[in-house]
């Protein structure tokens, strides 16, 4: 069984409402096997040994800095049934020399309409506000999520690696992830590196 975080072992999300996912900051993310299968692979003695399956998902997810010039993978780990992550955007003038995805590819809050005041307020919860969001503004910001940096380069990543799980597996179009992820936007250094550390302990906490 995996660490708790936060007294919790399903990581759940803190995703912000109207957070811009194309804006610099550090993402600790977490990506789950349909159904909690053990697809890529065992821990044995506190070590992650990688199925097929798994060493596929690997090889991928090196790859993830090449999706977009912005983006720097730092501490990951995939685990049996799930993969924990930190994936960095760098600022807007970034580039990380592996991709030649730049921002003309990015899609912002600030494409909204009225994106200027949902940029102003997203760094907070919409129930904090005095001036709630709108029906329009929530269903438009969600078609525009999509398009944002980490969900763009974590859809793919997923596809991908689901392709080709299928191949060796024989199970052509099964969904081997689960359909959405947990996110969660880390606010200081303090709380990176719990993380950090959290990641890198995965497998030796896995079986308590």
């Amino acid at each position: 069984m995996a660490e708790k975080f936060q007294n919790k072992y399903r990581i759940p999300s803190n995703r912000w409402q109207f957070w811009d996912y194309s804006a610099p900051g550090d993402y600790f993310i977490t990506i789950n096997i349909n159904h909690r299968i053990h697809l890529l692979g065992s821990v044995n003695n506190g070590e992650m040994h990688l199925s097929e399956c798994g060493e596929i998902v690997k090889t991928e997810f090196l790859q993830i800095p090449k999706y977009h010039c912005r983006v720097i993978l730092d501490e990951w780990v995939i685990m049996p049934n799930h993969v924990h992550c930190i994936i960095t955007l760098g600022d807007y003038n970034h580039h990380n020399g592996k991709s030649s995805i730049g921002e003309t590819d990015e899609t912002s809050v600030g494409d909204l309409p009225g994106g200027d005041r949902i940029r102003a307020r997203k760094i907070h919860e919409f129930s904090q506000q005095e001036q709630p969001p709108t029906e329009q503004e929530i269903k438009q910001y969600r078609a525009l999520r999509r398009k944002m940096i980490i969900p763009k380069l974590l859809g793919k990543c997923q596809m991908l690696t689901s392709k080709q799980i299928n191949i060796i597996q024989n199970t052509p179009g099964y969904k081997n992830w689960q359909p959405n992820y947990h996110d969660h936007v880390i606010r200081n250094d303090e709380e990176y590196k719990r993380i950090k550390q959290y990641i890198i302990n995965n497998p030796k906490k896995w079986d308590k």
